[in-house]
């Protein structure tokens, strides 16, 4: 008999981005400081690129956090945006860039074979460069800190312990 795998946790936090056209990798480094924290029943996700490959980590769980490059109307390079719950499935064209049908198409296929998380939020930051190179610029990388917060504040609505001055 082999041993079974362990349950996954039952909240995800999933960096989304690539990180080779800067800021469009946001999501991936918020998730690696999110990450830092080992908040207890949360498992966090360098989801990368890899779209309707997610579907099986989104599969099943009580809750899923995307963190990631967020366009908006009038938005400034830096601001951040909250969705929530179908505010999430609606707003994936404001997913920036090469990921963005990928991630929508792993929660339609979750919503289709009826394992959709019953909760789902995205933080996004507004980049300031898409441009090809790896690493944040200067602004957002200034401004990351606010994204992790805000994430924490999702978590924290969800029953997840915090640490009070992460």
């Amino acid at each position: 008999m082999t041993p079974s795998a362990p349950a996954p946790a039952p909240i995800l936090v999933l960096g989304i981005g690539n990180e080779l056209f800067t800021d469009e990798g946001l999501g991936v480094v918020a998730a690696r400081l999110m990450a830092e924290l080992h908040l207890a029943g949360v498992e966090v996700m360098d989801g990368g690129t890899l779209g309707i490959a997610l579907l099986p980590a989104v599969a099943g769980r009580e809750a899923v956090l995307v963190l990631d490059a967020i366009t908006a109307a009038g938005a400034q390079p830096g601001d951040l945006r909250v969705l929530r719950d179908e505010e999430v499935a609606r707003a994936q064209a404001l997913m920036v860039s090469a990921h963005q049908i990928g991630i929508a198409e792993a929660l339609a296929a979750a919503e289709l074979a009826g394992c959709r998380p019953p909760k789902l939020a995205a933080v996004g930051m507004v980049p300031a460069s898409l441009e090809t190179g790896y690493g944040l610029s200067p602004q957002i990388k200034a401004n990351l800190d606010h994204l992790v917060t805000a994430a924490l504040e999702v978590l924290a609505s969800w029953q997840v312990e915090v640490p009070v001055n992460a």
